[in-house]
This record gives C-alpha cells, structure tokens and sequence, in this order.
C-alpha cells in the first residue's frame, strides 16, 4: 500500500515493508521491478526496454566500476558477458567484444576494412592495399619463346631456351 511519509513524500509498502517510496525527484524502489510491458524513458524521443519473452536464457545490462576502470556497461547473459564500453581513468573509453565483430565495413582509427579482405588507411598512400600493391609489385610472370640475351656493355651473349626465365637489372 501506501502510506504518507513526510510532506510530499508517499511511502510504497509490501507486507509491512518499506519498498520504496515517491518524491518531488521521482520513483525510488528498493527492490527490483517487474513489468510484463515495456519501461521508456524520455518525452519526445523515447528509450525503451523491452523483451519478447521468447529468449532461452536471461540477458541483463549492468553498471559498475573500480579505480582502475571507473565505468563499466556490461552485457551478459546465464552463460557470460557479450560485451563492454569502459571509461578508463585517463577519460579514453575501450570497447571490447567476446566473440566475433560481423561487418560489411569496418572503420576504425582511420583505417577501413572491407568485407572483401581490402583495407584503406594512410600506410597504402591514403588509398587501398589492392590498389598499392597492383602499382609497387610484379604482377604477372610469363613464359615466352627461346630468346637471345646481350649482356650488358655488350660483354656477349647467351641463348636462352623456352621456358626459362630471365631476369635483370
């Protein structure tokens, strides 16, 4: 029930328990609630928490922290966490996933991958490794006919059979 506490404060009790009471800053509960429907907060744009009741297993968002990792928002389930953003103490934030990360394309820093294997980034001349490496490597060896190779300062020359490879400077 509820019962008057103080002036503008109303107290919510349960078997003679105290659990929680409501005041000019809101609701404030001292034990879990339950709600079959949706919790939202905000007025135009609204957040909303909801389940489809359908999941084998329980999944909970929790807020915590330590010195050394000041804020921590964890995702977990029965059989561990998914995953966490952390602030750590110098003010940066990692996000850290436990599995796999599925993406088309990937930013990260300044660098972009693609789902083809190809990455962007300033190490290939702000460009893509596909394209650096088409225009810095040999592309392409074949075999031709036999040929006949002059030395260089015209020192002699040597026949070379099919199927060899010459190489020079």
């Amino acid at each position: 029930g509820f019962k008057w506490h103080s002036d503008g404060v109303l107290g919510i009790y349960a078997n003679n328990a105290l659990v929680g009471y409501i005041d000019n800053s809101g609701l404030h509960m001292s034990v879990d609630v339950l709600t079959n429907g949706a919790v939202r907060a905000g007025n135009a744009k609204k957040l909303s928490l909801t389940s489809n009741n359908n999941s084998t297993m329980t999944a909970m968002f929790n807020l915590w922290g330590d010195a050394n990792r000041p804020t921590v928002i964890e995702l977990d389930d029965d059989q561990g966490w998914h995953l966490y953003s952390q602030r750590n103490p110098d003010g940066s934030i990692v996000f850290t996933v436990n599995g796999d990360i599925t993406a088309n394309t990937l930013r990260a820093g300044g660098a972009i991958y693609q789902n083809n294997g190809d990455i962007f980034g300033s190490l290939w001349g702000d460009g893509w490794v596909s394209t650096w490496i088409n225009k810095k490597l040999v592309l392409d060896v074949q075999l031709g006919a036999g040929t006949s190779v002059t030395t260089w300062n015209n020192a002699g020359s040597w026949p070379n059979t099919p199927g060899d490879v010459v190489a020079s400077v």
